[in-house]
């Protein structure tokens, strides 16, 4: 018995030995990569520049107040503004001051009347008449579009608005209506509608006028209370820096520079003096004059001056870019190359709203790629608060900020990072050469040692 117990302490101590050899290695390989994963947190990012915010002269008390956007602010903050602040300019202040972010792309609603057509006719070489009946008064309304088959035509148009029939007061004397077709190339353009004031009247007479022209053939028409918010753009001159007309490509490119990236354009315009023309053009856009990417594979550039029509179209529209460099080709097919003067590029005006007190003095931050777009409860507010018609303060120079410290070369990836992988196989592999290391000590323990009672 005494053998065979102490034969039985001595296999637990060993087994004991074992595993605690395994857990230290397994232990000793997870505090390696653990080791290796450590690294200090990055610090803070600072901005690179700002732009004194100059109040209204008149501005008093504490109010809402506005301020657009220019092109340095564009040029150097980042392409979705995440990262505009604003702050008073005083350092003891030490707090932002919450803005809301405004692109004044315009806004239009239309709310369709029902109504009932009656009394279409013609007055021989005159006009086309017919009334919309929208069968109660008091409804507002402001616009009609004339639905018609007809094509390739300027008419005139008036409106006027009654609620008996007998007694009509004018709305619209000089509404113009077109079209302009090309079959053969797929290409239709023009507007059929009409605005007028704010009208509650229960009928309206509508006038469309021959001059001179066959009539046109008229279907019905539709009534809209519509409301328009324009748009607000700003324009950047571009420079035509090249210019080449390839006779055998039968197209000419131009080569426009904005001097800098960053400004959100969303339109070109082209100065084509000649009369008469229609050609196919496709843009492209470009940082470095090397790589090229497509911003509008096909638009229509034209020009009509004919007894029939008048009308021209020289811009090209596009989704928003903020490319430095544009190319535009022209397709000229069998046509003499256009003269084309100058270029310039438009986009909708960005504005920031923010809270002001008079007396002090605050400053527009930006040039922050790392920092993400602030989230202020302003906007939840913002839809309640009166924004017409602002005081309007305005930038002052792009100003380097003196505080701003280049931030430290980014640290490598961690090792883990790096080798995902690594972890998982260390971790096997220790398991496996645990177990193998058992099972030979294992079986020696079993050819030395009597087995335990």
């Amino acid at each position: 018995m005494g053998s065979g117990s102490e034969a039985g302490r001595r296999f637990a101590s060993l087994a004991l030995l074992v595993v605690g050899a395994g857990a230290l290695l397994l232990a000793g390989a997870g505090a390696l990569l653990l080791a290796l994963d450590a690294r200090a947190a990055a610090p803070g990012a600072e901005w690179s520049f700002y732009k004194p915010v100059i109040l209204p002269d008149d501005f008093t008390g504490t109010g809402l107040v506005e301020v657009a956007l220019d092109r340095d602010v564009y040029a150097h903050a980042r392409p979705g503004l995440g990262d505009i602040r604003v702050a008073e300019a005083d350092p003891a202040a030490d707090r932002e001051t919450p803005y809301q972010l405004i692109v004044e792309a315009g806004d239009h609603r239309r709310a369709a009347v029902p109504v009932k057509m009656r009394d279409l006719g013609h007055v021989p070489d005159e006009y086309t008449s017919f009334i919309l009946d929208l069968q109660s008064a008091g409804d507002l309304h402001s616009e009609v579009e004339i639905q018609t088959t007809s094509a390739n035509f300027q008419r005139r148009v008036s409106i006027a608005g009654s609620d008996d029939r007998e007694t009509w007061r004018t709305l619209e004397e000089n509404g113009r209506i077109f079209n302009l077709s090309i079959p053969e190339r797929g290409f239709s353009t023009g507007d059929t509608r009409v605005a007028y004031p704010a009208s509650g009247a229960r009928f309206l007479r509508v006038r469309i006028y021959d001059e001179g022209q066959e009539p046109l053939s008229i279907r019905g028409g539709l009534v809209f209370f519509a409301q328009q918010l324009q748009p607000r753009r700003h324009y950047l001159p571009l420079v035509i820096t090249e210019r080449t007309d390839d006779v055998e490509r039968k197209e000419t490119r131009l080569l426009l520079d904005a001097g800098r990236a960053g400004f959100p354009a969303n339109s070109i315009r082209l100065d084509i003096p000649q009369r008469n023309f229609y050609r196919q053009a496709a843009l492209e856009g470009s940082n470095d004059t090397l790589a090229w990417a497509p911003v509008q594979s096909s638009e229509t550039l034209y020009d009509f001056d004919t007894p029939k029509f008048t009308g021209s179209d020289q811009s090209m529209g596009f989704g928003e870019s903020r490319y430095r460099y544009y190319r535009i080709t022209i397709f000229n097919e069998d046509n003499p190359p256009l003269p084309v003067e100058n270029a310039r590029a438009s986009g909708f005006v960005r504005k920031l709203i923010f809270s002001a007190e008079a007396g002090k003095s605050y400053r527009l931050y930006y040039g922050n790629p790392e920092a993400s777009a602030p989230s202020y409860e302003l906007e939840r507010i913002f839809p309640y608060l009166v924004t017409e018609n602002l005081p309007a303060a305005r930038l002052g120079p792009h100003t380097p900020n003196p505080a701003f410290a280049e931030p430290a070369p980014p640290r490598p990836r961690p090792f883990t990072e790096r080798y995902p992988w690594l972890l998982p196989v260390v971790v096997a592999a220790a398991a496996l050469l645990v177990g193998f290391f058992l099972a030979s000590l294992v079986r020696q323990v079993r050819g030395r040692l009597a087995p335990p009672e």
